[in-house]
């Protein structure tokens, strides 16, 4: 519903006012994580921030790399890996590879895994949390510039073999890790993630500590989509834009990136490197020790969901694999679907209530017997009255 629209005109999906879905605290149904965070926002500016008009003072550049004081200005601060936008696609993070292995100035980087054995039960998520914290710390000691933290499975078996730690959850807990030890400037952090696709992930991600997003199952995703029958049919019809595939994946970001200065907007925000780390950002349904471990500073009013918790919800909402292929399941967030689908307040269940409680069944019913009868040139009883 959304990568399609976002591929195909470079614009958000258009919805209707409202949401008839329960809060994700609520909900009988495993949501992302990204679903428990509300954004915070300024209902006024003054003076008034839009990206369309006033776009000229707004950016969505950032930077990667250890960052020098601003009270020492020398040519070193100027070392840093520049990006015009937080979202990067397969040629720049190879990019940014190679960056590091120039011999002369190059950019230190690893890959740190998020993953971590399935067969470790929802308390696992701990371990590898530690793990993974101490792992980025350590690093950073030895010189890296720019963290990668990845849930890329490199095959199908470890796909089945695993699960992951959800990508807000490790970009907050780094974040906050590197902080406290006195690290967080000297590192560039890019999430690489399967689990982002819609502005609103992008958002928690940057906001919650990240300095870029790699979302390669989106990027992939645009790409089957571009290469549907369905769609090429309609882009020969004339009813989509004609464009390659790389067109298509470059519509996307662009649709990311306006929707991302929507956000900004909101707050009066111009920079992205201001909104990067800020969190601002309300927690519906997540627990004290997730909030103090993660995101620490964010408001979150009624409690909830432990990080057991949270690696359950991740686990039940794994892929299925059916021939060699995986299968995700459509848990009906944004529209109501059958047997597995979230509920909704305005659903065809709740229509044929309505329905019957004012009796609508019952005089369709009787008028269409009536027509039946009349058709089968029978008089009804009561055509007389």
């Amino acid at each position: 519903m959304q990568i399609a629209d976002m591929a195909g005109a470079a614009k958000e999906t258009t919805y209707s006012m409202g949401d008839d879905a329960p809060l994700s605290a609520l909900s009988e149904r495993p949501h992302p994580l990204y679903n428990y965070f509300k954004q915070r926002f300024a209902q006024v500016t003054n003076p008034p921030i839009d990206p369309l008009r006033e776009g000229v003072v707004m950016s969505l550049a950032t930077t990667l790399g250890k960052k020098e004081s601003i009270y020492k200005v020398s040519e070193r601060g100027a070392r840093l890996i520049h990006l015009e936008s937080p979202l990067l696609n397969e040629a720049e993070m190879d990019q940014i590879k190679e960056m590091a292995e120039t011999k002369n100035g190059g950019f230190l980087q690893q890959r740190l895994s998020t993953r971590y054995d399935l067969a470790d039960g929802p308390t696992g998520i701990h371990g590898a949390l530690d793990a993974l914290c101490d792992k980025a710390v350590a690093e950073v000691k030895n010189g890296v510039e720019v963290l990668i933290l990845s849930d890329k499975a490199d095959d199908i078996a470890t796909m089945q073999d695993t699960t992951y730690i959800p990508p807000l959850v490790a970009v907050g807990a780094v974040h906050h890790r590197l902080i406290v030890e006195g690290l967080r400037m000297d590192v560039g952090i890019v999430a690489e993630t399967g689990s982002a696709w819609s502005t609103h992930h992008f958002a928690c991600l940057v906001g919650f500590g990240a300095n870029a997003v790699h979302p390669y199952l989106a990027l992939e995703t645009v790409k089957s989509w571009h290469q549907l029958e369905k769609t090429q049919k309609m882009m020969d019809a004339g009813k989509l834009k004609k464009a390659t595939a790389a067109e298509a994946q470059e519509n996307y970001r662009t649709a990311v990136e306006n929707g991302l200065l929507k956000i900004l907007s909101k707050m009066g925000i111009s920079l992205l490197t201001s909104y990067s780390g800020a969190q601002i950002f309300e927690a519906l349904g997540i627990g004290e020790d997730v909030i103090n471990r993660c995101f620490k500073g964010t408001t979150s009013r009624i409690g909830g969901m432990s990080l057991e918790d949270i690696a359950s919800e991740t686990v039940m909402m794994r892929p299925e694999v059916v021939k060699e292929k995986m299968k995700l399941l459509n848990y009906g967030f944004y529209k109501p679907v059958p047997a597995l689908g979230e509920y909704h307040a305005n659903s065809a269940d709740l229509a044929k209530l309505l329905h019957e409680a004012i009796g609508l069944d019952k005089k369709v019913s009787a008028a269409t017997n009536r027509d039946e009868l009349e058709n089968d040139g029978v008089q009804p009883a009561s055509a007389g009255k």
